[in-house]
């Protein structure tokens, strides 16, 4: 058995236990009468330790990685059995989780080739943190994610119990697809610049990554208003609930951003001219100078 199919199959049973765990966890406390997002909350956290656990076993923090993507769609499909609320609104809603969970996981397994991977995030975090690197593991690595996506899935939270098809849904089911088209291109497009590049230190100038520094993270952020928007806009009282995914912004904006130009900088040629000329997020024309940007990745570098 190659190391790739092991690695598979162990991430394949921790997430069947998972799941398990985190379903038995929110039946039981729905018998104590627990509302469904505290209920679920609880659950998810407790899967969340779970797998960090695992990840404790088996010597890698990687064990999280697939967690991201497949935390809503569990969560979603479990309430809509448990409320047993199954229409055309809440079955669309489940087909674009689903096409936005398989993409993803389908990118991580094509990327995986066994437990040890280790991304470089996680091997800076080691370096800098020593002894306490379980804890950063913890908190950092899994658990801080785990309540961001859970942020951002509160709408989903609602939409399985109340939802019911309205046309204004079609505008967040749209935009949610969109942005899971902006990731699989923009995917596909590093991945081959990745094949034929000359050098590791060769800065990426092809299709949307000519025009948006992450199109990929621009893809992520839009997916999660889009979800906010098949509740909110037909159903404005739950306005409220569109904080999940201005977090998210704020997460890539002040964290993810900031932590992977500067890691690039430190080894890509070019790269501060490629900062000036081409949009931070948002797919624009290119300029020959662009202050903002520069403004920006000085600020980011604060943090």
């Amino acid at each position: 058995m190659s190391k790739k199919i092991f690695g598979l199959t162990i991430l394949l049973i921790v997430y069947l236990l998972a799941t398990l765990i985190g379903v038995v966890t929110f039946l039981g406390l729905k018998e104590l009468n627990l509302n469904d997002f505290l209920a679920v909350l609880i659950a998810d956290v407790l899967a969340t330790i779970f797998v960090w656990l695992m990840g404790v076993i088996f010597k890698t923090a990687s064990m999280y990685d697939p967690y991201w993507s497949l935390q809503t769609l569990v969560i979603y499909l479990a309430l809509l059995f448990y409320h047993n609320n199954w229409n055309l609104g809440t079955l669309l809603l489940l087909a674009v989780i689903i096409v936005y969970s398989v993409r993803l996981t389908t990118n991580f397994v094509l990327g995986f080739d066994s437990l040890s991977y280790i991304d470089w995030r996680y091997k800076m975090l080691h370096e800098k943190s020593g002894k306490l690197y379980p804890i950063v593991n913890l908190l950092g690595i899994c658990m801080f994610p785990t309540l961001v996506v859970y942020g951002c899935s509160l709408p989903t939270i609602v939409y399985a119990n109340i939802g019911e098809f309205t046309y204004w849904d079609i505008i967040g089911l749209t935009v949610v697809l969109f942005g899971v088209l902006l990731e699989f291109v923009s995917d596909i497009q590093m991945k081959r610049f990745i094949k034929y590049r000359s050098s590791r230190s060769e800065v990426i100038s092809i299709g949307l990554w000519k025009y948006s520094r992450h199109p990929n993270y621009l893809g992520e952020i839009l997916i999660w208003f889009g979800v906010a928007a098949v509740l909110i806009v037909g159903h404005f009282s739950y306005w409220y609930f569109i904080f999940g995914a201005i977090i998210n912004l704020l997460m890539f904006l002040f964290i993810s951003i900031p932590m992977e130009e500067k890691h690039m900088k430190e080894y890509k040629e070019n790269y501060d001219e490629y900062l000036n000329k081409t949009s931070p997020l948002l797919i624009l024309p290119n300029r020959k100078t662009k202050k903002i940007n520069v403004i920006l990745f000085k600020f980011f570098n604060i943090f």
